[in-house]
């Protein structure tokens, strides 16, 4: 007689489920601050036959300035020019004197700062462009056209990291003159470009 046994083997599986939690970071606060100008200006003067005098000016001022400060950062930016155009013809016995004046001015300034060490960056630029004609065709007399233009730019940022700061001053001037007696022609043209760029970059 065979006897039989059955056993029964219960197998117990254990499955373990790890949970992960992603705890998310702040980024770096970051600010931009920017800001830019031009000046756009053409002047034109001029006195036909017996004697006079014309006159013209253009005159402009700028002040730009940003500022931003919070607990970890600051960054400020400033701007200032101060831009003169004139032409002056003064004429005698007949003849014929002009002044053509043009400026093209154009600077622009951008700061990103980031809280805390974060990265940082400052730019900043400017183009000057200034062209004048002056002419005297017979007759007496005197015919002037200057430029002056007076720039300064400042930029300065901050964080943990540390501190960056940047200038620029520019200063541009044209100055032309015809004169002359009776039976005399003369043209006096001149033309100025300047043109200037900072970057600074930490990261």
């Amino acid at each position: 007689m065979f006897s039989k046994v059955s056993v029964s083997v219960a197998v117990l599986a254990l499955v373990c489920n790890a949970a992960f939690a992603v705890i998310p970071t702040c980024p770096p606060d970051f600010k931009l601050q920017y800001q830019d100008f031009s000046i756009g200006s053409i002047n034109l003067v001029g006195l036909v036959g017996a004697g006079g005098e014309a006159t013209s000016t253009n005159e402009t001022l700028i002040l730009n300035n940003q500022t931003d400060c919070k607990l970890c950062s600051s960054a400020t930016q400033g701007a200032t020019v101060a831009f003169l155009q004139s032409g002056t013809v003064i004429g005698q016995c007949g003849g014929a004197w002009d002044v053509m004046q043009e400026a093209i001015v154009g600077g622009e300034q951008i700061q990103l700062i980031g809280d805390g060490c974060a990265s940082k960056m400052e730019m900043q630029g400017l183009s000057i462009g200034l062209g004048q004609m002056v002419t005297k065709i017979d007759g007496s007399g005197v015919a002037t056209g200057s430029h002056t233009l007076a720039s300064v730019m400042n930029q300065t940022a901050a964080n943990s990291a540390g501190t960056m700061a940047e200038s620029s001053v520019v200063l541009a001037g044209q100055l032309s003159s015809v004169s002359g007696g009776p039976s005399t022609s003369g043209q006096a043209t001149s033309t100025l470009t300047v043109g200037t760029t900072q970057t600074q970059l930490d990261l």
